[in-house]
């Protein structure tokens, strides 16, 4: 398991509008990939598809640690403190061709990250 913790920054509101918000905080680990995890904030624990490192489909070099609540409604303020534990290894990172292409791989990694948590509580 990996654990990051810090406090959400502003991103650049990219995932939100393909339909995936996500908050992120600084990261200097070396592990990179699309992760299965969870969120712990306001004292609970949110199921999570989380990214860490760079972000070449924008052509960003800075690793960054993003994740994606799922079935999270609510807005989280910048400064917010989290803490982010990524569990399972999904997949590494990949550049897209353009957001649809993202936006797809997202959601598939978001229905394995579901079918993971429901089949680890078996």
């Amino acid at each position: 398991m990996i654990t990051i913790r810090g406090q959400v920054g502003r991103g650049r509101k990219i995932g939100r509008t393909i339909g995936f918000p996500t908050i992120n905080i600084p990261y200097i680990g070396s592990e990179e990939g699309i992760y299965a995890g969870k969120v712990l904030i306001d004292d609970r624990f949110v199921l999570a598809a989380v990214h860490l490192g760079p972000r070449p489909t924008f052509d960003d070099d800075k690793k960054v640690c993003e994740a994606f609540l799922i079935d999270w409604d609510e807005d989280i303020s910048v400064g917010t403190n989290v803490e982010i534990e990524a569990y399972k290894r999904i997949r590494g990172i990949k550049k897209f061709s353009d957001l649809n292409d993202l936006r797809e791989r997202i959601s598939k990694d978001v229905e394995f990250v579901k079918n993971w948590y429901n089949s680890d509580r078996k």
